[in-house]
């Protein structure tokens, strides 16, 4: 069954950068690309880097140690070394209240 967790206000969320967070226990990084938002868990399956630091680009994420690529909208690899997806989270904003979904 999936949860939603309130992670922050929108204001907590900078523009074009990722935030680590840990939301019912899962390591995520959540990115604000204008007004919408987008959740991933925040560790590169190459090699265990948070992806939260990674630089981003039209929706997509670059893992800063060996540039893998992620689309933030499906977590699909775009470019290795990593070969496996990483996983998404809805994320939900009501008023100024930012919340993503677990299950």
């Amino acid at each position: 069954m999936a949860i939603r967790v309130c992670i922050g206000s929108c204001s907590d969320f900078p523009d074009g950068q990722g935030v680590p967070l840990v939301a019912a226990g899962r390591r995520i990084a959540v990115f604000r690309i204008g007004e919408r938002f987008f959740a991933i868990d925040n560790v590169c399956p190459h090699n265990r880097s948070p992806l939260a630091d990674g630089g981003v680009q039209d929706l997509i994420v670059t893992c800063r140690t060996h540039g893998a690529r992620f689309r933030l909208e499906t977590g699909a690899v775009v470019r290795g070394p990593a070969r496996k997806a990483v996983r998404t989270y809805p994320v939900h904003v009501r008023g100024e209240a930012v919340e993503v979904e677990i299950d």
